[in-house]
C-alpha cells in the first residue's frame, strides 16, 4: 500500500531552506499602518499564544502572527508541569486548565517506563508525584493535556488580555531602526501586505526560527540525536490498557521498538513515537509507509491486528536534537528569541514547550516595566542573562533523560530531580542585587523542600490561612500579582514602612505571621523558607523570583530600597512621594 495518510514535516533543516529565511524586499513603497503594537510576536502557537496573555496580563497589548492556516491539531506535548501550572494560576486561568484536562485524562497521571504497552514487564514508573508531599513546595500539580488543547485555551482568554492571536499571515521580513522595528506582513487569505511598526518584537517561530538565522544566533549543544516520527491515530485501546490508561505518557523499549504512546480520550486515540525499529534509527521525510506504521503501532502495543483496530490519519517525522541558542536577543536589544526558537531537547521529561513559558513569564514583565517607563530597556539585559544559562541546563537535562530513558544508556547520565528541575533552577546572574556577604551556592538548584530563598530564586510556597473566610487558604505565591512584593514577619518592619513611601513603583507589602491578617502563616513556615530573620525582609518580582534580601539595619531603609530599585531595574532615579 503506498503512504496514504497526511505526511508531515517537521525535521531540522540543514540552514539552507527559503523556509529558514526571511525574504530580502523593498518595502519602502507599502504605508505603514497606523496601528503600533507595543509587543509584536512572531507564531501563534502554545508560547507565542502565552506571552500574549502574559504581557495582556501586565497590560500590554500585544499582536501575533502565525503563517499557519490554524491552531495545531496534532496532539504534541503531554503535561503542563508545575511551574507552567503556577503561571497560569498567577493570571487566573489553571482552574480551566485542569477542568478541561479532567474531561481527558487521570489527573495523577505519570510516565511509565515498560517493554509494551499492554501487559509485559514495568520498567520504572517516573515523574508521577504524591500530592500530599508536592503541596509541601507548590500549590499546583502537573496538568495533562495535548498541545492541541492547551493552544485553545490560551486562545479563547486572548481578548480578555488584550492579545491578538492572528494566522495565515506571515511575517516576511522585519528590520530595526532608531526606535523601533518595522515588521512587514503578508495575509495568506487576501494576498495583502502590511507593515506594522514595535518597540519590540518577540520570535516565538520554532527551531527552524528566520529570526534567529537573521540575527546570526548560532545553535550551541550536542546537536542532532535522531530523526523519529509521530504518528496520529484513532483506536480503541481502553479495554487493553486497563490501569495503565492513568499515566500521561508510556514510553515503550523491547528489541523490535523503542518509542512510546501519549494516550488522549480513554485510549481511543493518541500519539504513537517512534524512536528506532530495530537497528534503524533515523527516517527522513516520505520514509515510513502505512504498512511500517501500522507494525509499529502493533508492536509497541503488544497486540496483533485481529485484537483491535487502528485508524492512522497523520505521520510527522521530526528531530530529535538538543541545542540551546548562544544568545536569546538581537544585538540591539530589540529582537528577543523564547521558546523552541532558543532551544531545542528531546521530548523526554516534558521539559521543551514549558522552558518556553517559562521563558515567556520572565520576559513579559521586564517588557511591561520597559513600555511602561517603570524600568529602561537595560533591565531587558537580564532576560538573556537568566534564561539562557537555565534553558542550556534544562536542554542538558532533557538529554540526560533521553538517554536513561529511551537510549538506556548505562552508566546512566546524571538526572536532577524532576521537582528541582521544575521549581529550584536558580538564576546566577540577572535583574537582582546580593548582598555585600552573599556567597553564591555551589549547585545549580535548590531542592524545593529546602529552599535557599537566595536571590535569583523562586519565592518559596507555603499555604497561608485567611482570616476572613475560615477554611480557606491561599498560597504565598498567591501573593505575587503585578507589582513588586515586599515580605517580612514583622508588623512594625520598617521595610514595610519603606516600601509604603516609594509611589513611583508599585510595591505590594505582605506581614506573615502567626497572628497576621487578612492571611496568617499558622505554619510558621514563611519564616523558616524565606529564611527571615528579626529586621530582614525580601523583595519578590513580580514574576514570583527573589530580587532581593534585606538585612536587619538601624536606619536609611528607604534610601537602601530606592537604591536596591534602581539597580534592578536600570533607572537613575525613583523617587518617593512623601
Amino acid at each position: 500500500m503506498a503512504n496514504a495518510f497526511e505526511q508531515q514535516d517537521d525535521t531540522f533543516s540543514q540552514g539552507n531552506l527559503q523556509r529558514d529565511r526571511f525574504i530580502d524586499m523593498d518595502h519602502s513603497s507599502i504605508p505603514q499602518e497606523k496601528e503600533e503594537w507595543p509587543v509584536i510576536i512572531i507564531g501563534s502557537s502554545m508560547v507565542g499564544k502565552a506571552l500574549g496573555l502574559l504581557l495582556g496580563y501586565h497590560g500590554i497589548k500585544s499582536v501575533s502572527f502565525d503563517r499557519h492556516a490554524s491552531e495545531s491539531s496534532q496532539p504534541r506535548a503531554a503535561g503542563l508541569s508545575f511551574r507552567t501550572c503556577e503561571i497560569l494560576r498567577q493570571i487566573g486561568l489553571e482552574n480551566f486548565a485542569r477542568e478541561q484536562s479532567s474531561q481527558q485524562f487521570d489527573s495523577n497521571a505519570g510516565i511509565l517506563l515498560a517493554d509494551k504497552l499492554v501487559g509485559g514487564n514495568v520498567i520504572q514508573v517516573l515523574q508521577k508525584h504524591d500530592p500530599d508531599i508536592t503541596k509541601q513546595i507548590t500549590p499546583s500539580s502537573w496538568i495533562w493535556m495535548a498541545q492541541s488543547m492547551f493552544e485553545p485555551i490560551l486562545g479563547s482568554h486572548a481578548s480578555d488580555f488584550g492579545s491578538t492571536q492572528l494566522y495565515s499571515q506571515e511575517v516576511l521580513c522585519y528590520e530595526e531602526d532608531k526606535d523601533g522595528v518595522i515588521v512587514v506582513v503578508k495575509n495568506h487569505k487576501t494576498n495583502e501586505i502590511r507593515k506594522y511598526k514595535t518597540p519590540y518584537l518577540v520570535a516565538c517561530d520554532g527551531h527552524r526560527s528566520p529570526t534567529r538565522h537573521k540575527e546570526g544566533i548560532r545553535w550551541e549543544g550536542p546537536g542532532v540525536l535522531r530523526n523519529s516520527f509521530s504518528v496520529g491515530f484513532r483506536s480503541d485501546l481502553g479495554p487493553f490498557v486497563k490501569e495503565r490508561l492513568v499515566h500521561g505518557v508510556v514510553y515503550v523499549a523491547n528489541d523490535k521498538i523503542n518509542g512510546g504512546f501519549r494516550l488522549d480520550d480513554g485510549g481511543r486515540q493518541g500519539l504513537l513515537m517512534v524512536n528506532s525499529v530495530g537497528e534503524r534509527s533515523d527516517f527522513p521525510p516520505g520514509s515510513v509507509t502505512v504498512e511500517q506504521a501500522r507494525k509499529s503501532f502493533y508492536d509497541c502495543a503488544g497486540l496483533r491486528p485481529d485484537e483491535v483496530f487502528v485508524d492512522m490519519h497523520t505521520v510527522n517525522y521530526w528531530t530529535m536534537a538538543s541545542y540551546t541558542a548562544d544568545r536569546m536577543a538581537s544585538k540591539t536589544g530589540r529582537v528577543f528569541l523564547a521558546g523552541d526558537s532558543a532551544h531545542v531537547m528531546p521530548p523526554t521529561g516534558g521539559l521543551g514547550g514549558n522552558t518556553g513559558i517559562a521563558d515567556a513569564h520572565n520576559l513579559a514583565w521586564k517588557l511591561a516595566y520597559v513600555l511602561t517607563g517603570r524600568a529602561s530597556s537595560s533591565l531587558l539585559d537580564s532576560y538573556n542573562k537568566e534564561r539562557h544559562f537555565i534553558d542550556e541546563f534544562t536542554v542538558n537535562q532533557a538529554t540526560a533523560r533521553f538517554q536513561n530513558r529511551v537510549a538506556l544508556q548505562q552508566p546512566p547520565a546524571p538526572e536532577a530531580s524532576d521537582v528541582s528541575m521544575e521549581l529550584g533552577y536558580r538564576y546566577s546572574s540577572g535583574a537582582f542585587v546580593h548582598e555585600e556577604s552573599y556567597h553564591q551556592p555551589d549547585e545549580l538548584y535548590d531542592d524545593p523542600h529546602y529552599p535557599t530563598a537566595f536571590p535569583g530564586s523562586r519565592f518559596p510556597h507555603v499555604f497561608l490561612e485567611d482570616v476572613g473566610i475560615p477554611g480557606r487558604q491561599i498560597s504565598t505565591l498567591d501573593l505575587v500579582r503585578k507589582n513588586f512584593l515586599v515580605v517580612t514577619t514583622q508588623p512594625d518592619s520598617p521595610w514595610v514602612a519603606a516600601a509604603k513611601r516609594i509611589k513611583t513603583v508599585e510595591i505590594d507589602v505582605a506581614v506573615l505571621n502567626a497572628q497576621s491578617a487578612p492571611y496568617r502563616d499558622a505554619s510558621g513556615l514563611v519564616e523558616e523558607k524565606c529564611r527571615l530573620r528579626a529586621g530582614q525582609a525580601i523583595l519578590i518580582r513580580p514574576d514570583g523570583f527573589i530580587a532581593w534580601r534585606a538585612i536587619a539595619r538601624q536606619d536609611n531603609h528607604k534610601r537602601v530600597l530606592q537604591h536596591t530599585l534602581r539597580s534592578i531595574l536600570g533607572i537613575s532615579a525613583i523617587q518617593s512621594m512623601i
